[in-house]
């Protein structure tokens, strides 16, 4: 049984992906951490570690046939002074810290002004509500603030206009389908 404190030590090579650096996990390692207790959601699992011994904090991602690809921040890389084709050594632990963001009270309350908007907000990404907070917290004057948050409230309505478009679009094709057969 693997435990998720185990580090995972592996040599990998750094690949560019668009604009992205990441490195591929290799098979076994992705079963070991997947069976080491990944958290609530086995697609994105947090992780933490030392790449060529600079700390970092990510999360992995799915990168097909059960395995996953870890994205290699900027500041690692041009701080190592590598790039794409380097071959780094990579230290892994499965991070079972909780990464949930404390939500601000004036954010909280705008959000919970409309409900919708709320709902739309909670079924984002840990790491996506974090970046959100972020945004907000880093305004330096007061109306800046109230500003970003009336943006993330019409933000979140505007999502859940086109998720329930999609929705709807959705039922219509397979209606449609149905009368066919």
């Amino acid at each position: 049984m693997n435990r998720a404190d185990q580090p995972h030590v592996f040599a990998a090579k750094i690949q560019k992906i668009w604009i992205i650096r990441c490195v591929d996990i290799p098979r076994d390692v992705s079963k070991k951490i997947r069976s080491a207790g990944g958290g609530d959601d086995p697609l994105h699992i947090p992780v933490h570690g030392w790449i060529e011994g600079v700390p970092f904090k990510s999360t992995l991602v799915p990168r097909g046939g059960g395995s996953y690809r870890l994205h290699v921040h900027s500041r690692i890389w041009r701080k190592l002074r590598i790039d794409a084709g380097a071959a780094i050594e990579v230290t892994l632990l499965v991070d079972t810290e909780p990464r949930e963001a404390v939500l601000p009270p004036d954010l909280g309350a705008g959000l919970a002004d409309t409900p919708r908007a709320l709902a739309t907000f909670n079924t984002l990404t840990v790491a996506l509500r974090r970046q959100i907070v972020q945004y907000v917290d880093n305004a330096k004057q007061a109306r800046t603030r109230e500003k970003r948050i009336r943006l993330i409230v019409q933000r979140m309505l505007e999502r859940a206009a086109r998720r329930k478009k999609a929705q709807v679009r959705r039922k219509k094709e397979i209606t449609k389908r149905l009368r066919k057969d």
